[in-house]
């Protein structure tokens, strides 16, 4: 009865019970903005990221799997790729050797013969390799005409169930250890299906990827190979050339799935498939929503909505532009600008606290929420996702006048008598 009670009261006084919103992150303010801004040096990128790998016994991968090299992979072994996952009830648990399962080209970011710092990073004078040339001879992983991935091993521990109501949201795209996971491999905001980091919209300086023209196959490219760079040894101080995703992984299956033609089997009129997993523990989609329409999504990059099975949830979509998966851990409810360092790459957003898909069910929406706080709906702006006709709200519900306030309390003071006179 006294839930009930509150409940009626929080109702009565939303923007009273709206959380107080408290950004909060694992690391230092002066690591998050060398994170955030791209620095690089002759360390891991983001490092202070990486948490502890706990004793949790994590899936293993064939032996051979952390030995293969660029040459030997072809289809006949899935091209090196080795992923494996388990869960339990709270976490998927997830190692891969970092190998992408398709083809990669010899790779240099800007042209063979060429060095591996953008024009961002020379003119901000953060070029911390000037002497690396694509094409020498600079340890594991370059080669003549470019460079190749290298195999690492990588862990995740991701949430099997990400919470939205939580009173830190938005937070840092790059945290683990604030939602309980761990990661060995700092910039990652996530993991696709086939075991490969999906990272941020930026990589080299404070600028997005599209922006420091590094043209990506397939959304991903290898780290540059430092192995040779003192004190060494192999392979080298920053680890051996990792590959990763940026941009959108369009060679994966759930983007061919919609891309390869209806004659052969797309399906661009159906909601998308997952793509991945955030470290938050909300799922990443590939483009399309609901009967192929665009998503509309909040800030961070995410949004409420059914999903390929029908079920509600906060997600993720992955989309051509910044920031690409996500700029933050959702939902942004209009903060996502304090989860920034340097350049903001949030998305423009829809307009409203919480950004709902239209034709979304109100009905099915709360019966989601409900999970962790019956009233969360309430205490935030929405767009208006119950009609067709989609329009942005983004005024603020009015704080009740002084007569709503008498209807509200007389109404919750006849409540309460009905109660004890009972």
């Amino acid at each position: 009865m006294l839930k009930a009670i509150l409940a009626l009261l929080c109702l009565a006084i939303a923007a009273e019970c709206k959380p107080e919103y408290v950004f909060k992150t694992s690391v230092s303010e002066e690591a998050m903005h060398k994170c955030h801004t791209g620095y690089r040096d002759t360390s891991p990128r983001c490092h202070h990221y990486k948490t502890k790998i706990s004793d949790t016994t994590y899936p293993e991968m064939p032996a051979n799997c952390t030995t293969i090299d660029w040459a030997s992979a072809n289809e006949t072994n899935n091209w090196g790729n080795c992923f494996n996952m388990t869960t339990d009830e709270e976490f998927r648990y997830i190692t891969s050797n970092n190998v992408p399962d398709f083809y990669m080209n010899l790779y240099c970011p800007i042209g063979l013969g060429f060095g591996y710092c953008v024009q961002a990073e020379i003119d901000s004078g953060t070029c911390m390799f000037p002497n690396l040339t694509c094409g020498a001879d600079n340890g594991p992983g370059s080669m003549t005409y470019g460079d190749v991935w290298v195999p690492f091993e990588g862990n995740y521990k991701i949430p099997l169930k990400g919470n939205p109501t939580r009173s830190d949201r938005p937070g840092d795209m790059y945290d683990a250890e604030t939602v309980g996971g761990e990661k060995n491999i700092g910039p990652s905001t996530g993991v696709a299906i086939n075991g490969i980091g999906v990272q941020g919209p930026n990589d080299a300086g404070d600028v997005s990827i599209d922006e420091a023209d590094i043209q990506l196959t397939c959304g991903g490219h290898v780290t540059p190979p430092l192995g040779n760079i003192p004190p060494g040894p192999d392979p080298g101080p920053a680890g051996p050339p990792l590959y990763h995703f940026h941009k959108s992984p369009e060679c994966l299956e759930p983007f061919k799935n919609a891309s390869i033609g209806y004659d052969h089997g797309a399906r661009p009129y159906q909601h998308a498939q997952v793509m991945g997993w955030a470290m938050d523990g909300f799922k990443i989609f590939s483009y399309q929503d609901v009967g192929g329409a665009t998503p509309v999504v909040d800030e961070c990059g995410g949004h409420f909505g059914p999903t390929d099975t029908g079920e509600i949830e906060y997600h993720y979509h992955s989309r051509q532009i910044v920031p690409y998966h996500l700029a933050c851990q959702g939902p942004s409810l209009g903060n996502c600008a304090e989860t920034q360092r340097g350049t903001n790459f949030c998305h423009p957003g829809c307009g409203a606290e919480v950004c709902v898909q239209p034709g979304t069910s109100e009905a099915d929406l709360r019966a989601y929420l409900a999970q962790w706080d019956p009233t969360w709906l309430d205490k935030y702006t929405t767009n208006n996702y119950t009609t067709s006709d989609y329009k942005p709200k983004s005024e603020k519900a009015p704080t009740p006048t002084v007569k709503d306030g008498d209807v509200i309390l007389k109404a919750l003071s006849k409540f309460l008598e009905d109660i004890f006179e009972s």
